[in-house]
């Protein structure tokens, strides 16, 4: 067993289930580890407890995907040492060893946080005007008959009582090499929908990838997450760290029956 202190480059989810990691020394050495789906260990396997904590932990920051995604953050490894032998695999270290199955995994600082802070521009709309975030027309708004939740102005999806879509989304740039990335906002969802069980109205969060890629929907409410004030809701987005994303809010009415999803003080904060 083995204790290996890297950056963590890449991760993926592989056809048998497996998280393919990428680890680096920093100076152009490379090798894998890898963590195995508990489902596939053996219910007596030694191993099987650190290996379903080693996925709850990748899992709890990252969702990998059947693409390679980039993560450049620093890590603390510790797994078994397995010789592969060499097929091409990405990453691969010129004698094929890796660490697999991967025991656990510790996130660090590690010092290489590229910029820490909230990130998205003018996250409380109280400029009064979408830029630097694209919204339908009329989305930000200071009307009073939906309150903002801090200030006057706030973005207002939907609320016509007929068949509507409005969108609000804005770019931002997630540095590498932090701990935490949060996307967060206040949500206010009024419905004049009577049904308890019926989804009529929609809003999604949406994460794309700079080529307008749906890389994940974070969330769907819709008119039976009504609510008389606004809640607070705070998803990861650390499986972007390093790249260029969109986070998109689409609002979805049908042809009858009013639903307002109003949204404010949002924020992407990085640690």
């Amino acid at each position: 067993m083995y204790q290996l202190h890297a950056t963590l480059t890449q991760y993926k989810l592989e056809a048998d289930s497996d998280y393919h990691l990428v680890l680096s020394d920093g100076s152009g050495h490379t090798m894998i580890a890898e963590i195995p789906d508990p489902a596939c260990v053996g219910s007596t396997s030694p191993l099987l407890t650190s290996i379903q904590k080693s996925r709850s932990e990748f899992d709890a920051r990252y969702t990998p995907t059947t693409s390679f995604q980039t993560a450049n953050v620093p890590v603390t490894i510790t797994g078994v040492g397995f010789f592969d032998f060499l097929h091409g695999q990405t990453g691969v270290a010129p004698n094929g060893i890796e660490l697999h199955a991967v025991l656990d995994v510790q996130f660090t600082s590690g010092g290489g946080c590229a910029g820490s802070g909230q990130l998205l521009g003018y996250p409380g709309f109280e400029t009064g005007t979408p830029a630097p975030w694209t919204a339908s027309s009329g989305v930000v708004s200071s009307s009073s008959g939906e309150p903002a939740h801090g200030g006057t102005w706030k973005g207002w999806l939907d609320g016509y009582g007929s068949t509507h879509t409005d969108t609000l989304a804005q770019n931002v740039t997630l540095p590498a090499g932090c701990v935490s990335y949060r996307l967060s906002f206040w949500l206010h969802v009024d419905t004049a929908e009577t049904t308890s069980t019926s989804r009529y109205d929609t809003l999604t969060v949406q994460v794309l990838n700079s080529a307008g890629t749906v890389l994940a929907t974070l969330a769907t409410y819709s008119n039976l997450d009504h609510n008389t004030g606004y809640t607070q809701r705070t998803f990861s987005v650390a499986g972007y760290a390093g790249q260029q994303i969109t986070v998109r809010f689409t609002g979805a009415e049908d042809y009858t029956a009013q639903t307002s999803f109003v949204i404010d003080d949002t924020a992407v904060t990085v640690s």
